[in-house]
């Protein structure tokens, strides 16, 4: 089962930014009510929960800013050999540090690898979500995770 090594969430309900690389082993969000542990969870689950969509309004914006997209950002270890395919996916492969936390966008020895999918949602309020690297934004390749791989 893929693990979460980094989750980057920006303009989300509560949520301005936030960049959390998780511990190993279990994690807990503790905090007043409020405080936004839900709207993390819900992030999560948007962006890479076992569903074929999901719907958003204003009041999903942080203080209701629509001018600027929803971005949540999701690196995934500890991968299924199907995601790590090179053919399929080897443009979108990445590398986790975990002694840093940074994800960088060549795997190399020493790294794990990761794959890091992306929900947007902008002023029309249509999410979508695209696998995400660096090199191959600059190379403006764009490549989903099929359904089949999501549910998994």
């Amino acid at each position: 089962m893929a693990r979460i090594r980094r989750l980057q969430i920006s303009n989300f309900r509560s949520i301005q930014a936030l960049d959390w690389v998780p511990a190993p082993g279990i994690n807990c969000l503790i905090g007043p009510g409020d405080s936004g542990k839900s709207s993390i969870l819900d992030a999560i689950d948007l962006c890479v929960g076992a569903r074929r969509g999901g719907t958003f309004g204003d009041m999903d914006f942080f203080a209701l800013n629509v001018d600027v997209p929803i971005t949540i950002s999701v690196a995934l270890g500890d991968l299924p050999l199907s995601l790590m395919d090179i053919d399929v996916y080897g443009e979108f492969l990445r590398g986790f540090n975990p002694g840093t936390g940074e994800v960088e966008d060549e795997p190399r020895a020493g790294l794990e690898t990761v794959i890091t999918l992306r929900l947007q949602v902008g002023a029309d309020l249509e999410p979508v979500w695209t696998l995400f690297s660096e090199r191959a934004e600059q190379q403006q390749l764009e490549r989903t995770l099929p359904w089949k791989e999501r549910a998994a």
